[in-house]
């Protein structure tokens, strides 16, 4: 989200190249940027947002308070022209507790850029809805769609309603994702003494 990129910008051309599989969108108006984040809270996204949009528009500030409302598993790249000297504490202490992943200027190089983004693409996919969101694609539409787990109090979950549930952090959805963890931890540890280098 930056209202100075098109998709013929240097950054945008190389983000395509490096993350063919990705869809790599350009949005130059806040809101629809917004907009299109929280109607995909379903997959995987790394947000690069410009920290000052034109007068009159939301900031990249107020933008990341809204996208952390509804979900915490979203990264954010913060991106700005401006000196970090000039961003008030106040906003950087918000950048640092609603977890953006970096804040970097507009002039730093593009590698660097790729860098951070190929960190959050990793970090993306050793996420327990990640891969979460890979086995259940490994499983018939019909299958991911049918009642797959009914809690104590008598709701029915789906395996998308699970995956749903995770990403938008609800409480359901934080105590399945330590459930996971913690069986994931059991079964790896049951009964193994030693661990193969393969």
């Amino acid at each position: 989200m930056d209202d100075s990129f098109d998709i013929f910008d240097p950054l945008v051309v190389e983000l395509r190249e490096n993350f063919s599989e990705a869809n790599v969108s350009v949005i130059n108006n806040p809101e629809d940027g917004l907009n299109f984040v929280l109607s995909n809270l379903s997959k995987k996204i790394i947000v690069l947002l410009d920290y000052n949009f034109k007068t009159g528009q939301p900031k990249g500030h107020d933008i990341l308070l809204k996208i952390r409302e509804k979900t915490s598993l979203v990264y954010v790249i913060i991106m700005t022209a401006k000196q970090f000297s000039t961003i008030s504490h106040e906003e950087l202490v918000d950048f640092v507790n609603n977890d953006a992943l970096a804040v970097v200027q507009n002039t730093v190089d593009t590698e660097e850029i790729l860098k951070l983004v190929s960190n959050a693409a990793q970090q993306l996919s050793v996420r327990v809805d990640c891969v979460l969101e890979q086995w259940i694609s490994n499983h018939s539409e019909d299958k991911q769609n049918e009642p797959y787990l009914t809690t104590t109090s008598g709701k029915t979950y789906t395996l998308k309603d699970i995956l749903m549930e995770i990403r938008q952090q609800t409480k359901f959805g934080r105590k399945m994702e330590r459930n996971i963890m913690m069986l994931a931890v059991d079964l790896l540890t049951r009964g193994k003494k030693q661990v193969s280098n393969d």
